[in-house]
């Protein structure tokens, strides 16, 4: 779901046992999920797929030796919970100009098919949420969500983000997001970043921390 140019385009859920997160997501919720980029850096994930094109990426714990799998294991602290979010933009162009933020490329690896590309803003800035842009045409983007939400086998019927849970202040969202109808709840005196999100789903909202 789109507001003025933005939607929540997924929200990273991090997890010290990214199989074992994806069978409880599945066995409490329904929700099912599909193995997605080919990471390095000692991360994993699975991707657990929403209403088109909203996602939920399960990003695990591979090898803590490595640079990536230290940093989250470390930031987790042994606790799954609810990381990163991250917002889909119209004009990443405009986007990161409105912030002063510099544009990176990138190109994922996929396990299930041939790389992604894509272009990000305040990447680097965690945990503030940043942007994203995808190197396809919406309509074979929706193709391709439609597709993996079929293929994910939920066993209730995921809807999108209903609300985000921040602690971030009112200004730095306000600058960050501009003006926008975003879901987004802010929790005064909370620790900066995203502390829960909700899916709507036909069993009732599911709420992750």
């Amino acid at each position: 779901m789109s507001y003025k140019g933005l939607c929540i385009d997924h929200v990273i859920y991090g997890v010290m046992d990214v199989e074992a997160a994806a069978e409880r997501l599945r066995r409490e919720h329904g929700l099912g999920s599909l193995p997605g980029g080919m990471l390095g850096g000692g991360t994993t994930n699975r991707i657990v797929p929403l209403e088109p094109p909203a996602f939920l990426e399960l990003l695990g714990v591979a090898d803590p030796a490595q640079p990536d799998g230290a940093w989250l294991a470390h930031t987790l602290g042994g606790e799954d919970r609810v990381l990163w979010w991250c917002l889909g933009v119209d004009d990443l162009d405009a986007a990161a100009d409105r912030c002063g933020l510099p544009i990176q490329g990138g190109r994922m690896p996929m396990v299930d098919g041939p790389p992604r590309f894509f272009r990000t803003a305040g990447m680097p800035q965690y945990p503030f949420p940043f942007f994203i842009s995808f190197d396809m045409d919406d309509e074979e983007r929706m193709r391709l969500r439609r597709a993996q939400y079929r293929r994910a086998g939920h066993d209730c019927e995921p809807g999108g983000y209903t609300f985000v849970e921040v602690g971030d202040t009112p200004a730095m969202l306000a600058t960050r997001l501009g003006e926008h109808d975003l879901p987004v709840r802010h929790v005064e005196g909370a620790p900066v970043g995203i502390r829960a999100c909700g899916i709507a789903s036909d069993r009732g909202e599911i709420e992750l921390r």
